[in-house]
């Protein structure tokens, strides 16, 4: 056991390396310090290989050379130890988290596109988690992705051909020309292709602004701002979504598309540039996100805090003079009104009318100033 310890603990070490390493820029550093980690991990596994050595040590030793493996995309290596784990007899929390890095597996095989190829304007999107089987998903999971997904691209469009925001009525002519289409779903986890069109020729009422965006420069900009909410960069975010309107729905859409921690423990956008994969891989369970801004924080200190109330929406009104404004009754029954800000009552908050949710926001006199919106849970 002294020999599977020190093995381990190199692992570690040089894990940490790994980490610090890519933390710092050097890449090739890191990859090189992680494939090491991986194969001491891997070794002191394997010295545990005989199903009658002692547990949880022999399945924790396991779970983490799977992990490494993961790490190093060395997936099928992943998938046998992983399998070696479960044969044994884990503690049922051990064996659960085996369970869970083979769904990271089977959603990164996902990823790698197999059989498939991405057009320039199109990205593929993966859901995997306890909800979803080899090409099924519950459709509360699938097809409301699908429609936040279809307006981040519209919202996308509008920004870039510099419109103002839209906060409600019917689209214009030229931006109906922009649509999304679905691919038929395939099989491992969960995945379809989205293709975003764009118009053929300017219209002839159009010739005094810019024409059209084009579909790739679209997807484009979606995986960037994705990749930057995913890191929580919210500087680098702000420099391409400058308008406060835009900014706030891109961020609430987001939230919509992320994992809830539980039945969609991932979702994935890939792409390919010139030959190159490009991926974002939602992880972090929307609850957990936040990106906050510095004047919040001090309206935060100054008002108190963030407020939260669960309760039912009772109506997301589009007429103008009450488009700001919601009613919550909450659990007790009292009735609350929230202002909503620019950006969030059209995509966000009327998709919820008559919901249960939980609301977050700041106090504005007798009322609540939304930051947050989302289904409440069960």
């Amino acid at each position: 056991m002294s020999e599977v310890r020190e093995l381990h603990d190199q692992a570690m070490a040089l894990a940490e390396k790994a980490s610090v390493a890519k933390l710092s820029g050097n890449l090739e550093q890191a990859n090189a310090l992680l494939l090491q980690a991986y194969k001491n991990e891997l070794e002191a596994a394997s010295l545990l290989k005989d199903i009658s050595s002692p547990e949880p040590t022999r399945s924790i030793l396991f779970r983490s050379a799977a992990s490494l493996a993961i790490d190093c995309n060395e997936l099928r290596e992943a998938e046998r130890l992983l399998a070696i784990g479960l044969s044994g007899d884990p503690p049922s929390y051990i064996a659960e988290e085996l369970r869970d890095l083979l769904e990271r597996v089977n959603f990164h095989r996902h990823l790698d596109l197999r059989g498939v190829v991405l057009e320039s304007n199109e990205l593929q999107m993966s859901i995997a988690g306890k909800a979803i089987s080899a090409g099924i998903a519950p459709s509360e999971h699938f097809i409301i992705r699908i429609e936040d997904a279809r307006k981040l691209m519209i919202r996308t469009v509008e920004r870039l051909l510099g419109r103002p925001y839209r906060e409600g009525g019917v689209l214009s002519r030229l931006i109906k020309e922009y649509g999304l289409f679905v691919s038929v779903p395939r099989m491992a986890s969960f995945a379809v292709s989205l293709r975003v069109s764009h118009p053929k020729q300017p219209l002839p009422e159009f010739e005094q602004e810019i024409q059209y965006v084009h579909s790739a420069d679209i997807i484009d900009e979606i995986m960037s701002c994705l990749d930057s909410f995913n890191n929580a960069q919210e500087e680098q975010l702000r420099e391409r979504i400058p308008q406060e309107a835009y900014y706030r729905n891109f961020i609430g859409l987001a939230k919509n598309l992320a994992p809830d921690g539980e039945n969609v423990r991932q979702v994935g956008f890939t792409t390919f540039r010139e030959g190159k994969e490009k991926r974002v891989s939602l992880t972090k369970p929307r609850d957990q996100i936040g990106l906050v801004r510095e004047w919040r924080k001090e309206l935060a200190k100054a008002e108190g805090g963030l407020r939260s109330i669960t309760g039912v929406l009772l109506y997301a009104d589009a007429r103008k003079s009450a488009r700001q404004n919601i009613q919550l009754i909450d659990d007790t029954g009292h009735s609350h009104n929230v202002i909503v800000p620019e950006g969030m009552m059209s995509d966000i908050v009327r998709p919820l009318w008559e919901e249960r949710v939980q609301v977050t926001g700041y106090y504005q006199g007798q009322s609540i100033r939304l930051e947050d919106i989302d289904r409440a849970p069960e």
